[in-house]
């Protein structure tokens, strides 16, 4: 499934066509677009909104389109972010710290983190998985130094915030790139 442009769903709902997300009636506008193109994807594929070709997005357009994608679709869905600059970072963490949501975001040279309020082991783990792409419970337990039962619940955070997916057996988390 190919990744959902914001570029072109702004283009399609809000007529704006210079690539900025700002103002909270653009945000909805872009958010409607994005959930009509969610229709036509599998419950389990990952939702890659590609923010590439979008020169800035202000921080409410970043809290009505991403914090309330997340709120909205983030229990049962799992959403990667890419093509994200330090521009867009810089919008959308403190909306997500506000709203105590964290959304997975590859930027515009492949790096994998994390933006938003995490438990600092999740955010360690997330960047193992950002590392190596993958992670057993055994090796988290070793790097956490903590038992395989502290692991476990880090991997069920990360499953839970749709932050990672599973692997078959649920002995491994994956990451979303």
């Amino acid at each position: 499934m190919p990744a959902i442009d914001l570029r072109t769903i702004l283009e399609e709902t809000a007529s704006n066509g210079n690539g900025d997300l700002v103002t909270r009636s653009t945000g909805k506008a872009v958010r409607n677009g994005i959930v009509q193109a969610l229709a036509g994807y599998r419950r389990d594929q990952v939702a890659i909104i590609d923010f590439s070709s979008v020169r800035l997005i202000d921080l409410s357009c970043a809290d009505e389109i991403i914090a309330k994608l997340l709120v909205e679709h983030g229990r049962t869905r799992c959403f990667l972010l890419t093509g994200v600059d330090e521009g867009h970072a810089d919008a959308l963490e403190p909306v997500l710290d506000r709203r105590g949501l964290a959304a997975a975001v590859q930027d515009r040279s492949g790096r994998l983190r994390v933006l938003g309020q995490i438990p600092e082991p999740v955010r360690r783990v997330f960047s193992i998985l950002a590392e190596k792409g993958t992670a057993k419970v055994e090796e988290v337990a070793a790097h956490l130094a903590v038992p395989p039962a502290a692991a476990r619940a880090v991997f069920d955070e990360l499953l839970n915030r749709r932050l990672a997916t599973a692997a078959p057996g649920g002995n491994e988390v994956v990451a979303l790139a």
